[in-house]
Parts: C-alpha cells; structure tokens; sequence
C-alpha cells in the first residue's frame, strides 16, 4: 500500500496557517491510512480501506490552554481551528504550570549533500565459436557529505551488491562526526609524520596501481612497475614491502562483478603481489598472445579502457586492527579520509598527485588533536606499501574516479597505518605538505613576490627560478644528484612550487620569486 502524501503535504499547510496565529499556537496532524481484508472459510468477506486526518490545534493565551480539533488541513479550516482554540483559551483558567511548547531544535549548523545509486547491469556476449554467456548483477550505493557553517566537511559511503545491506545510521554518523572536528583548521607543520590512510584513500592509490602496473598492456609497453631491463618482467622480485599483498578477485562473494569479461572468457583469481613480491598481470586474449599465455578473463570495457586486460576487482589483504587502534599506534602522524582528483604524473614508479579532502586531521599520541587544511600531494604508490606496519579489515569501496562513474574498479581494501618514511621541510611564507617517494614532504606557496632568504630554515630545494608563472632550472644547480621533481602553477594568490626534500642537504643562499 502507497499512497504516503510526504513532509511538504503535511507541514506546509501548518507552517502557512501559524503565520497568522496570533499569540503561542501549535498544530498536530496525524494522518492514518488502512487497508483491511477479512477471511474466512477459505473465502474474502469483507475489504475495507480507510483514510483519516486528525489536526488539533493547542493556543496558549496568559498560560490559559486552548484546545480543539479537526480532520482537515484547508488552509480555511486550519485558520477558524485556530481560532477556536483561541477562544477556549480565553475561557480557560491559568496554568501556573504550563511549561511552553516544545523549543526549535539547536541548529548544528551543518546541512548534507550526497548521493543515493543504485544499479541493475546485464551483459552478455556470444561469437561463432559457441561462446554464450550471460549475467545480471546489482549494486547500490549511498554517500553522504555533511558541510558545516565553520567550512568543515565530513564524508561517510557504503557499497554493496544490494541496498538492503547498507546501514543508514552509520553512514550520517560517520559524516557528521568527520565534519563536527573539521574547524579551525591549520597548516601541517613541517616534521617528520606517521599516517592513517582510511579505505576510500588506499582504494585511490590502488586504482592507479591498477590502471599503470597490473595489465598485460602496461607491462608490454614498459609503463608498468613490473616491468624490467631489456623487455624482462621482475616477476620474483621484490617490489614493495612484505606486508603488501594484492590480487584480482572477481568471484569474491564480498564484491560484485559479472563472471565472465566481454570476448566471454570465464574470470580467474589472478595473484598480482604477494607478500611484496611480483607475481602476474591480468590479461585479456590480446595481451596473452603477447606473452605467449592465456587470457585470465580480464579483457576491457571497450567504451572505457583499451585492449591489454584491467584489473577491476581488486582484493587486498587486510588485518583485524580497529580504526581506533590505527590512529592509537601513531604517535604524531596524519589521518587521511580520502583523496580528490588524482592523477599520475609517473607510471613506472606508481607516482601519483591529488588533494586530500573531507576529514585531513593530526593525530597526536594516539588521538584526533585538530583539523588539517587540506594539502596537495606527490608520492609514490610502492614506497607507501613499504611503509605498511598496521591494517585493519577489508570493506568495499571505489576510488573517486569509479564512484563518479568515470571509472570501473571495486576494492575490497583496508586502512592502513603506515610508518614515517620521509622528511617534512621548510618553513616558509605558506606551506603545506604534499608526499614525494614515500609519505610527507612539503608543498609551499609562494606570494607573487618576496625571496628565500639566508635565514630561511630548508633542508633542500630544487634549484629554480619562477618568472611569470614559468619555473626553469637556475644556470647552476647547487645539487645536481639529489634534485627532485618540482612543478609550478600559478593561483590567484601567487605561485606554487613543489619542493622535493632530501634531509642530508644544504639549501642554496636564496632564490628570488618574481611575479
């Protein structure tokens, strides 16, 4: 049974009839609707359907209580309900009790933004040769990002293969508690720093994983960081910490996928890196003929990827560490919600740059002390999976690509906690922190004029000059074996400059910036 007329059927009539009350009144509706069939002897005897409004109206004149009642929400009928009550009031005698009616509830100064999916997908694909497959598949998902009046932001998500496994008060109450603690915030102070990567950041950094290391294509072309000297693969080596193991996993009954790829090739669990160690690629019957193997099941979606194989079903091996115990084992270090528009800069090295956003906070000693602005970020995709000492259990996600339907990958990922590998730098006019190699160094922006002086505390930078929003390399570059990359991008407020740190050098006299 339907038929549920909704908040503004209800409410607008009342808010519109209480604007011309004429002292303290309140209104109540009550709408009830019943359907009822009655049996017996094996046969239907009676059907009866009922719809009912009830609206009563409390007016308060001196602490006198009038009451009275109705069953229509007329905008006439509403205004002589009022003034009935009103007249009862008037006859009434003083309540010296009368506690008021009810206050409006505290703003919280937050509203909420978000998005509610879900989805019914079928394919199948048949060819001369007496392939025939098909397959539906489901999924729902639901996020919700809560903004506060003091420019705080918190994100809470969930996705599953049905919408009746997603808990709704979870989800609102991870949002506005991440957006209750953002305010106030501060720039990340240089030092060196710990991290908690939450799972919607470590499916970020696997989605990049993914796309430049993990298929036939990308190692064929030498892009991925599989790939060796002279056309060799480093299968059997070493490539990232032992904590780190992935694989491709689409039959996993935790994700959702369909079994079988477009060409109609049946799906394999493939073992990408286990324990740190390279072990595979995915391919579809192209890059398989490449290598002289067999397709895993992994070919493309032609309106998304080219031909080569993709890895969409990524499962990465977790731990049973709680969020509380992440952010416990972190002395003074980072907590990471998720990241913003990525991108990567360097595939062979799994690089990648974006922005932090939606809950950046430092943990000090176990616990949230503040809120962080927001930083931009370089780092590299292995040297984190290095780092790796703690990991908490695996939950679905996808990266922000995929989860705004510019992408295709599903996660099963944990949190992570991963230890300080890298150095913080400089104290300059702005700064805030970005990742280069490994987990935090620092990004600075610069006014459109001003210098590096003696005095300046830095640890190294890059040799560069910046003339109209232009950064070259200076004549001479005071550290040619240790420079990093940098970049350089002009903003409203002047010049950004990636700084790459190296904690054993000694920073140039000064370096003028020129708008």
């Amino acid at each position: 049974m339907t038929n549920v007329l909704g908040r503004e059927a209800l409410l607008v009539p009342l808010r519109n009839a209480l604007k011309d009350a004429k002292g303290d009144a309140e209104l109540w509706v009550h709408r009830r609707r019943s359907a009822i069939t009655r049996y017996a002897k094996n046969e239907s005897h009676q059907n009866a359907l009922a719809d009912e409004t009830f609206v009563q109206a409390r007016v308060v004149v001196k602490n006198a209580i009038g009451v009275a009642s109705a069953n229509s929400l007329e905008p006439g009928d509403l205004r002589a309900l009022l003034a009935n009550a009103r007249a009862a009031a008037e006859l009434s005698l003083p309540n010296p009790d009368w506690p008021g009616f009810a206050p409006r509830a505290k703003d919280r100064g937050m509203r909420a933004a978000g998005t509610n999916q879900v989805e019914l997908v079928e394919e199948a694909v048949a060819n001369t040769n007496g392939v025939a497959q098909y397959a539906p598949m489901t999924w729902a998902y639901l996020r919700a990002l809560v903004l506060t009046d003091k420019g705080g932001s918190g994100w809470g998500e969930q996705l599953s293969s049905s919408i009746s496994a997603h808990d709704f008060v979870a989800i609102a109450e991870r949002a506005i508690e991440k957006a209750s603690r953002d305010h106030d915030r501060t720039q990340l102070e240089p030092g060196d720093y710990e991290a908690v990567f939450e799972e919607l950041a470590m499916a970020e950094v696997l989605r990049f994983v993914s796309l430049t290391g993990l298929t036939g294509q990308t190692l064929k072309d030498g892009r991925s960081f599989m790939a060796g000297a002279d056309g060799k693969t480093r299968f059997g080596e070493q490539v990232t910490g032992p904590l780190f193991s992935l694989w491709e996993d689409a039959l996993d009954p935790r994700t959702f996928a369909l079994p079988f790829d477009p060409e109609g090739t049946p799906k394999k669990r493939v073992t990408l890196v286990d324990n740190g160690v390279a072990r595979a690629v995915v391919h579809d019957r192209q890059s398989a003929k490449w290598f002289a193997t067999e397709s895993t099941g992994h070919a493309a979606d032609p309106r998304r990827y080219a031909p080569g194989g993709h890895a969409g079903n990524l499962t990465m091996a977790g731990g049973g560490a709680t969020r509380e115990q992440l952010m416990g084992a972190t002395k003074r270090g980072v907590l990471i919600t998720r990241f913003h528009y990525t991108n990567t800069p360097d595939p062979r090295q799994a690089t990648m740059t974006g922005t932090t956003r939606d809950g950046t906070f430092l943990i000090e000693n176990g616990e949230i002390t503040r809120a962080l602005a927001n930083v931009r970020y370089r780092m590299s995709a292995l040297d984190l999976f290095r780092g790796i000492d703690l990991m908490g259990p695996q939950r679905l996600v996808r990266d922000w690509w995929s989860s705004n339907g510019m992408g295709s990958i599903v996660c099963l990922c944990p949190a992570v906690k991963v230890a300080c590998c890298c150095a913080m730098s400089s104290r300059m006019t702005s700064s805030s922190a970005f990742a280069s190699n490994g987990l935090w160094t620092t990004r600075t922006v610069l006014p459109r004029s001003g210098t590096f002086g003696r005095d300046t505390p830095v640890t190294m930078i890059t040799g560069v000059r910046v003339d109209s929003g232009r950064a070259r390399r200076q004549s001479r570059n005071p550290f040619p074996s240790r420079c990093g990359m940098f970049r350089s991008s002009r903003t409203r407020s002047g010049v950004r400059i990636a700084l790459s740190i190296a904690p054993s050098a000694v920073a140039p006299s000064s370096a003028a910036i020129t708008s």
